[in-house]
C-alpha cells in the first residue's frame, strides 16, 4: 500500500526499497521546480539530512538548516512522510537554482568541447567560483574567475567583472589572451620596476595597475604611468615645488631619453639625473604622510601636494589641506584657488580645491 502512495505522491522518484528508504530521481519544490535527488538511509539508519544527495544549491540549502531539520526528519515515521518533509524544506531553491542553472551547462559545454577541463584550476562549491589558468607569451599564469552565484566573468588582468550575458567563456578567454598579448611589454617593464626600484604605491600591484610610485629622494617621489600604447612611460615628480620644477623638466625628455634597451633603474636615473634608492630602501626616511590625517593614502588619494618651502617641503592630501585651509579664517579663495598658510611651518601655501 505504501508502495503505492509513494508512486502517486512522488511518481518521478523511484524507489530501490522503501526500508531503509534508497530512491533515485525527482521531486518538486513547493515553488514547482524539479530537483533531482538521490536517497540512501542505508548508510545512516536514520532519516537525516546527510542522506540527500542533490546538487550544489539543494545540498547548501539543507546544510544550512541541517540542525532544524534533522530533528524533523528522525521523527518522520517513514520513507514517504521523510520526502514529504524533505519536499516541504526545499522552498526557495528554486529562485536560486534557476540563476545558477542559467549558465551553469553553457559554461559546462563549454570547458568540454572548446576550452579543456586542464585549463580549470579548481571550484570552490561554497562559493560558486571556477578559477582558469592562463598564461602569456612571457609564461605568467593569470588567474580567470567563473563566478557562477553572481554570474559574472573576472580576472587579475582586468579591473571590472563581465556579465555572463553579455558573452560566453570562450570568447572572454580570447579577449584576455589578446590583451596579455598587448601588455607584455608594459608588464615586463613594471616587473622590472617592482624588483629593481623602492616602490610606494600601489603596495601589492594587481596585473591592470598599470603604475607606480616610486621614491627618488627622501624629499620627492615619481608617478610612473606605463601604457602599451606607448614606447616609453610618462614620468611626473612630487616633492617641493622649487626642486619638482627642474626634475620635472628632465622628465619631459623620457620620449627621446628612453631607451628599451636599458633598465628602468638606468633610463629613470639618467634622465632625472640622480641616484635613485634601492628596493630595499627604509620608507621611513621619506617624508609621505600627510601633515593633517598622518596618513600616506587617503581614499586613494596620497599626499602630493608640497610645501613651497624647501626646509618644510611637508606633504599633504589635497582633501586634507583643502579642509584644513577653508577652516582658517585668514585663508583667501580667488575663483577654485585657496591661498592660505602651511599647518606645519606657517609658510604660504596654496591649492586647488
Amino acid at each position: 500500500m505504501e508502495h503505492v502512495e509513494f508512486y502517486k505522491r512522488f511518481p518521478l522518484l523511484v524507489p530501490e526499497t522503501l526500508d531503509p528508504l534508497k530512491a533515485d530521481g525527482y521531486i518538486e519544490t513547493p515553488e514547482g521546480e524539479r530537483v533531482r535527488i538521490t536517497i540512501d538511509a542505508s548508510t545512516h539508519g536514520t532519516y537525516c539530512v546527510d542522506i540527500v544527495k542533490s546538487t550544489l544549491e539543494v545540498e547548501e540549502l539543507l546544510q544550512s538548516k541541517k540542525a532544524e531539520l534533522d530533528v524533523r526528519f528522525q521523527q518522520c515515521a517513514s520513507g514517504l512522510s521523510f520526502v514529504k518533509e524533505l519536499q516541504h524544506s526545499l522552498a526557495g531553491v528554486s529562485t536560486l537554482q534557476k540563476k545558477i542553472s542559467q549558465f551553469y551547462g553553457q559554461i559546462v559545454k563549454e570547458c568540454d568541447e572548446q576550452v579543456g577541463w586542464d585549463r580549470v584550476e579548481s571550484f570552490d562549491k561554497k562559493t560558486q567560483i571556477m578559477r582558469l589558468k592562463l598564461k602569456d607569451a612571457a609564461g605568467r599564469e593569470h588567474s580567470v574567475y567563473v563566478d557562477l552565484s553572481s554570474n559574472v566573468f573576472s580576472s587579475n588582468v582586468e579591473e571590472n567583472s563581465v556579465s555572463m550575458e553579455s558573452t560566453k567563456l570562450t570568447r572572454y578567454l580570447e579577449t584576455l589572451e589578446e590583451r596579455c598579448s598587448h601588455l607584455v611589454e608594459s608588464w615586463d617593464l613594471l616587473d622590472d620596476i617592482d624588483s629593481t626600484l623602492c616602490v610606494l604605491q600601489p603596495q601589492h600591484p594587481k596585473r591592470h595597475e598599470l603604475w607606480r610610485r616610486i621614491a627618488v629622494t627622501s624629499l620627492h617621489t615619481a608617478l610612473i604611468d606605463v601604457s602599451p600604447d606607448r614606447s616609453f612611460p610618462k614620468l611626473t615628480v612630487y616633492g617641493p615645488r622649487t626642486t619638482t620644477l627642474p626634475l620635472n623638466a628632465r622628465a619631459k625628455a623620457v620620449r627621446t631619453l628612453w631607451s628599451p634597451t636599458k633598465s628602468a633603474r638606468q633610463n629613470i636615473e639618467c634622465i632625472l639625473q640622480c641616484t635613485l634608492p634601492s628596493a630595499v630602501f627604509d620608507h621611513k626616511d621619506i617624508k609621505l604622510e600627510c601633515g593633517v590625517c598622518f596618513a600616506f593614502v587617503c581614499e586613494k588619494e596620497t599626499a602630493d601636494q608640497v610645501c613651497a618651502n624647501d626646509v618644510c617641503a611637508q606633504p599633504f592630501h589635497r582633501t586634507c589641506l583643502v579642509q584644513w585651509l577653508k577652516s582658517k579664517e585668514d585663508t583667501r579663495q580667488s575663483f577654485t584657488t585657496l591661498f592660505g598658510k602651511c599647518p606645519y611651518c606657517g609658510g604660504n601655501i596654496t591649492v586647488s580645491s
